[in-house]
């Protein structure tokens, strides 16, 4: 009875030790994989504030408006330095809120009116013509080349401007005046 009895014991000494290792073994890969996740979103790369935001037309609304933004040839953008993307429906919406706000701004993006392709603010030429029907009145569009810009403003008239101009006008842009074309 007595070696019975031991080889009773070696099994469930054998079987605690296996159910100790196991779950040993699993804490301890969970606490790896735990690390690794971390890592892996500690080193994660934030969305770049070099590339143009995203904009769900149709979806997205105006920070400055609160209306939703319909069409991409009007519409503009800027990211701040902290990463939080500001979407607009007209450029001159863009250039009061940033005036209004003051945040620090990383990158200002607008829409080339013709290719509705994103450029950056600062390279783009804007035309910006009274007579034009933007989504809040604003009149000002923007091209990605100066003698693109000329050659419509020849066409249809308005003023050329850079980015810097625009922002320097800023102020003087009647805030009580533009509306929202229907």
């Amino acid at each position: 009875m007595k070696g019975h009895a031991s080889r009773i014991a070696r099994r469930i000494d054998s079987s605690i030790f296996f159910r100790v290792t196991l779950i040993a073994t699993l804490l301890v890969t969970a606490a790896v994989l735990m690390a690794a996740a971390v890592l892996l979103t500690a080193c994660a790369s934030s969305p770049s504030l070099d590339d143009p935001p995203t904009i769900l037309y149709g979806e997205d609304v105006c920070d400055r408006c609160m209306m939703i933004i319909n069409e991409a040839r009007y519409a503009s953008a800027y990211k701040t330095s902290d990463g939080d993307t500001r979407r607009f429906d007209d450029i001159g919406g863009m250039i009061l809120y940033d005036l209004d706000n003051g945040e620090d701004v990383a990158a200002y993006w607008v829409h080339d009116y013709e290719t509705e392709e994103w450029l950056k603010a600062e390279t783009a030429t804007y035309v910006e013509e009274d007579n034009l029907h933007t989504p809040m009145g604003f009149g000002i569009i923007a091209f990605d080349s100066r003698e693109r810009a000329e050659s419509w403003a020849a066409e249809r008239g308005g003023m050329l401007m850079t980015f810097s101009e625009l922002k320097a006008a800023g102020g003087e842009m009647d805030k009580s005046t533009h509306k929202h074309e229907s």
